[in-house]
């Protein structure tokens, strides 16, 4: 079975990103990026940058929210009392 996602890698002004999309869009993607004047390459350049990092601290947010989730069922799990004082025995 291949694989359905293609790697595209876009040349962006300080790094590169790796989109894996499906075919259609990769190939629109290509299309779009290959017939461009400098000043509207930069433009786009500077979107998907700014798509790509904010995509990032998506997964980061996504990820913080089900660790915090999993500690808060963790809290919940084992029954915890404040240390104090033994109860006196008659």
């Amino acid at each position: 079975m291949r694989a359905r996602n293609q790697l595209t890698v876009i040349k962006m002004e300080r790094t590169s990103a790796n989109v894996y999309a499906s075919p259609r869009v990769a190939e629109a993607l290509n299309e779009v990026s290959e017939e461009l004047d400098l000043y509207r390459g930069v433009r786009l350049g500077q979107v998907l940058e700014a798509v790509y990092t904010q995509g990032k601290k998506d997964g980061a947010r996504q990820a913080f929210e089900q660790v915090d989730a999993g500690v808060l069922e963790a809290r919940k799990a084992v029954p915890h009392k404040n240390p104090g004082r033994p109860k006196k025995r008659k």
